[in-house]
């Protein structure tokens, strides 16, 4: 299991930025990038193909996930507030990796990442 998430810096002011755009609506995009020994990076993000999102949940079409190995997770905006996963979201895991955006989206402390156990991991930036 991996201990750390490094989150490249122009990955984080786009989840960000759609959050706050999204916002009160629930925001989701897929994550890519990949895992080295306990380590996890993510190099970029991508639109989950058809997703839906309200101000309770966000969803999209599983079947038209793209056979793609760099998908390493999903990361998604709470604009309740709360930083942690539901059962929903652990029950909708995709990948290895969770990130949960919270308000006010403005940097860092407002991403919180998470491993398949919805245990919560270690995230840093890198330019």
């Amino acid at each position: 299991m991996f201990k750390k998430v490094i989150l490249v810096e122009s990955a984080a002011r786009i989840l960000l930025e759609l959050a706050r755009n999204s916002h009160p609506r629930e925001m989701l995009m897929l994550l890519r990038g990949r895992k080295k020994k306990d380590l996890v990076k993510i190099d970029e993000v991508l639109f989950a193909p058809l997703s839906q999102h309200d101000e309770f949940s966000a969803s999209f079409r599983f079947d038209l996930l793209p056979i793609d190995f760099t998908i390493i997770g999903l990361a998604h905006s709470h604009p309740s507030g709360d930083p942690y996963p539901s059962l929903e979201d652990l029950h909708h895991f995709v990948g290895i990796v969770m990130l949960i955006l919270t308000p006010p989206y403005q940097g860092l402390k407002d991403i919180h990442a998470f491993n398949l156990r919805g245990e919560r991991v270690s995230i840093y930036l890198e330019d």
